[in-house]
């Protein structure tokens, strides 16, 4: 990877889409040769980071988070399942949806080409 370890911090400012500051931290045990703010700029660069693209990308409106939240959001593994919804009102709805969409690693690729 570019780092062993990476803080990857984003600012944003009400009425503003795009970060105002991405700032990178790789406490010194980057392995490419190249400042931690030049990671920072390749960072904005890649990946659109506009709270609307962030949403579209992980699928947050989509109803994930019964699952999600319960014994840690991090470190799992990303899956498909189907939902059921019941309503008094309305007939029973089945959706299916992508759980920790957080953890795939569809980006390696892109970045590897873009740091090594």
């Amino acid at each position: 990877g570019v780092a062993d370890e990476m803080l990857v911090q984003l600012s944003y400012a009400i009425g503003v889409a795009e970060p105002v500051s991405v700032y990178v931290n790789t406490y010194g045990r980057s392995h490419v040769q190249m400042p931690d703010s030049e990671i920072a700029r390749r960072i904005r660069q890649m990946f659109p980071l506009t709270p609307y693209a962030i949403e579209q990308r992980l699928k947050l409106r989509n109803p994930i988070y019964e699952e999600t939240a319960a014994y840690g959001h991090m470190g799992r593994e990303p899956r498909v399942v189907t939902k059921r919804f019941e309503s008094l009102y309305h007939e029973t709805r089945e959706v299916t949806v992508e759980l920790f969409t957080w953890e795939k690693l569809d980006y390696v690729d892109k970045i590897r080409k873009e740091f090594f």
